[in-house]
């Protein structure tokens, strides 16, 4: 499936079609090696499985979808965090402005 991706040619290397088509190959590419790598590890375990491209793929995508939705989450928390660091600061910063004590 690797051979069968199209290389576009443009005239600009940098036009948003060109970088959009950088980063889907690199995604794709990512998905198919992480489904090759389980693949292998199930064919490590269980020697005679054989499995088709398409569920290489498919698996290999559904990991690096999996990935995403956890760090996003992650990032999400450490955003909230931060949001909510910055408006007991400003509270304090305030509090310090009432009170004169600064």
């Amino acid at each position: 499936m690797m051979n069968s991706l199209l290389i576009q040619e443009t005239t600009n290397p940098n036009s948003l079609s060109a970088v959009l088509h950088k980063v889907l190959t690199f995604i794709y590419f990512l998905g198919h090696q992480v489904g090759l790598g389980i693949v292998n590890l199930i064919q490590y375990i269980v020697p005679g499985a054989k499995f088709p491209e398409s569920v290489i793929d498919a698996l290999g995508f559904l990991i690096v979808l999996t990935l995403f939705m956890f760090l996003v989450s992650v990032a999400k928390k450490i955003a909230w965090v931060i949001v909510g660091v910055g408006w007991i600061l400003l509270l304090i910063r305030i509090l310090i402005i009432i009170f004169k004590l600064g």
